[in-house]
């Protein structure tokens, strides 16, 4: 497992918001490192969104410059799949391509919005070390929000999309973002190891008639004003375990989903009891 070391946070302007101060951290480049790296790439669109709305109170990206080092951007422009701002170390002014983008992060009412090798980096302290960090850092950071485009080329977008259309009552919308057939190869390899194309054809039939039938009696979930985060519990090939914690204004839930990829789509397979 190898490591790397970056500039966890020194930022001009933000130091001026809350007096945070430089740190340098050596992060473990593991599996959770490349999912929170994952993340960042994937929903880089939202932090582009955010900044061309010129509301922001703070807006920063992290790459990698010409020495090795991993350092912050702030104040970001975006124009041309290109981001201009300014180094947080030294105030210089910098352009950085769109491909060369590892993090982000904004702040919103205070709290902090993207900054996924931050939250790793926390993420492994103790208890005691979390709550110095925090006074340092000076923002709020809770659980996070993971702004995936709801759409179908990953499996974290494909759960969000099905969650809108839940929301939007839309069956046939509903029905797009599910594989029944997959998902009955799913449940059928679990009990046995040999499954006959006409079982998993029977199976993906019941599958999507007692989906249908449990919506039309008890109503489509509603999805509305929710938060989200992600984790990966397992990737097989073609294959995922997503979990995914739902934020309400006043509770919290926890699911799991298999999904699986055909055809560059990830489709949404079941929930995980």
């Amino acid at each position: 497992m190898s490591k790397l070391t970056l500039l966890l946070f020194s930022f001009l302007n933000l130091n001026r918001m809350i007096g945070a101060k430089t740190i340098m951290a050596t992060i473990e480049v593991d599996k959770e490192y490349l999912y929170y790296l994952y993340k960042a790439e994937n929903t880089l669109l939202y932090f582009i969104e955010q900044i061309q709305k010129n509301n922001l109170n703070y807006s920063a990206l992290k790459f990698k410059d010409e020495h090795g080092v991993y350092v912050w951007l702030e104040n970001v422009e975006y124009k041309n799949e290109f981001f201009k701002g300014v180094l947080s170390e030294t105030n210089e002014k910098k352009d950085v391509s769109l491909k060369e983008v590892i993090d982000w992060m904004l702040i919103e009412k205070n709290r902090l919005i993207g900054g996924y090798t931050i939250r790793h980096y926390r993420n492994g302290l103790s208890e005691e070390e979390r709550l110095n960090f925090d006074i340092d850092f000076g923002l709020k950071i809770d659980n996070g929000n993971d702004f995936f485009k709801p759409d179908l080329s990953t499996p974290e977008g494909a759960i969000i999309a099905l969650e809108n259309f839940y929301t939007e009552k839309s069956l046939e919308g509903v029905l797009s973002c599910k594989d029944f057939h997959k998902e009955a190869e799913n449940i059928l390899l679990e009990t046995r190891k040999d499954v006959e194309e006409e079982l998993v054809k029977k199976t993906a039939e019941l599958l999507k008639l007692s989906l249908i039938e449990n919506l039309q009696k008890n109503g489509m979930p509603d999805f509305t004003n929710v938060e989200r985060v992600f984790n990966r519990i397992r990737d097989e090939e073609n294959k995922q375990l997503i979990e995914e914690k739902l934020i309400y204004p006043e509770e919290e839930e926890v699911n799991k989903f298999w999904l699986a990829k055909a055809k560059k789509e990830w489709k949404v397979l079941g929930l995980v009891e």
